[in-house]
């Protein structure tokens, strides 16, 4: 397994995926390039994140799409989206977890949706958010 770490969070990458950052943004991705893990991570200076807050941060996508279903992954709390888009196909998490919000997107061609659900599923499981020390 291939660990990427950033200081807030920390996720196993099977052997076929590898992680570049992108300015604020880990973009993970397979060998085949059939699709792209992106992870954005905001901290609240101030505070836990809210839910209302995390439901501003899907607002646009929500109003797009359709609402999302409440979903949990570890400590973290949100909400899951999975659409159509220009071509391409489209699964959106907003999480958040103390101070912290991930908004996590995964896309592919529509051609390949549902290829690699299982393998970024997977991945996702194994998140872990780094406590305060």
């Amino acid at each position: 397994m291939n660990v990427v770490e950033t200081q807030w969070w920390i996720i196993d990458l099977p052997p076929e995926w590898q992680a570049e950052e992108d300015e604020e943004t880990i973009l993970i991705s397979d060998e085949d390039g059939v699709g792209e893990i992106a992870i954005t991570t905001l901290e609240k200076s101030d505070g836990a994140v809210s839910d209302a807050e995390l439901r501003e941060f899907s607002l646009e996508v929500e109003q797009q799409f359709g609402g999302g279903q409440a979903v949990s992954l570890d400590e973290l709390q949100g909400y899951y989206f999975c659409y159509s888009d220009d071509g391409d196909a489209v699964r959106d998490w907003y999480l958040r977890c103390d101070n912290l919000a991930l908004l996590i997107t995964y896309s592919c061609a529509e051609d390949n949706a549902g290829m690699d659900d299982a393998a970024v599923n997977e991945i996702l499981s194994t998140l872990f958010i780094k406590t305060a020390e």
